[in-house]
């Protein structure tokens, strides 16, 4: 009973593997069922149609990302954290889950299960950012301004940061623009000017 009960699992692992290693196009049935070890009847058993396998691969890797993204700003006090933010985009990027977000984003415009998943993981991850941020400004001997905005912004920042590691660019450089971003936001907090 007990390998019954971990066939989705595995299976949906299998399939944000394919998701992080080849990106939404590379995505079927068949190449899931490979990955998981299963058949594709199987797959089929349990989601029905690739559509539903999509949405729960995008799912579990946007929770992942955002679990990683949040457990570092989470794990340590001001730089600590910040060093382990780093560390976690970093990895994201090396492992493909960056990528696969873009992709699920850009599929989010035509296919609206898959876009609701993003606009609720990118929800989540403000609203943890929103309840991070104060904390973590007051660690680095600063006041968030308009919480609200910055959580948007770090967001948006980590998104893209992750991109361009995720496409190539030299680690050394993008950790030298994460530092000044971070420092620029921090002496926003000091002097009590919007970022």
């Amino acid at each position: 009973m007990k390998r019954s009960l971990e066939t989705p699992d595995s299976i949906i692992r299998a399939a944000v593997r394919c998701l992080s290693s080849n990106g939404v196009g590379a995505l079927t049935v068949g190449t899931v069922a490979r990955r998981a070890g299963v058949s594709s009847a199987l797959v089929h058993y349990h989601f029905a149609t690739k559509q539903r396998l999509l949405a729960a691969a995008a799912e579990r890797l946007l929770e992942r990302r955002t679990a990683e993204r949040l457990g570092a700003l989470g794990s340590g006090a001001g730089l600590v954290a910040l060093d382990r933010l780093w560390q976690a985009t970093q990895q994201s990027a090396a492992d493909g889950a960056e990528r696969a977000t873009l992709d699920l984003v850009a599929l989010a415009g035509e296919n609206a299960d898959v876009g609701r998943l993003v606009a609720h993981g990118r929800q989540r991850e403000r609203t943890a950012l929103r309840e991070r941020l104060p904390a973590l400004f007051a660690e680095l001997g600063a006041m968030p301004v308009a919480v609200d905005e910055t959580a948007e912004v770090v967001a948006t920042f980590l998104d893209g940061i992750g991109l361009t590691l995720a496409a190539g660019a030299d680690a050394a450089v993008v950790r030298s623009a994460f530092d000044a971003f971070w420092l620029a936001l921090i002496a926003a907090g000091q002097s009590g000017r919007r970022p």
